[in-house]
């Protein structure tokens, strides 16, 4: 009943061989959908990039010691205030 014959051993062999092709396929899938992913991420961030608002310095107000930026500067509401309303 439990003896080792050759039928036994081949249908044995070929279960464990399915399940090593099944885990193999598991794997690929997987690699293949990060790999999509990782894809993805990196065209969004090339589809974000460079749409960025330039940098500006800031410069500090003589009259309130705040910093404005350098262009477009309003006016603090001060009556001295150097920058235009």
């Amino acid at each position: 009943m439990f003896g080792f014959s050759l039928p036994k051993l081949i249908l044995l062999a070929l279960i464990i061989i399915g399940v090593w092709q099944g885990f193999k396929y598991l794997q690929r899938r997987t690699e293949v959908q990060a790999a999509k992913k990782n894809e993805r991420v990196r065209e969004s961030r090339r589809e974000t990039q460079g749409t960025a608002d330039p940098v500006e310095d800031m410069t500090r107000c003589q009259v309130c010691n705040t910093f404005v930026a350098g262009t477009g500067a309003k006016s603090c509401g001060r009556k001295d205030c150097p920058y235009p309303g």
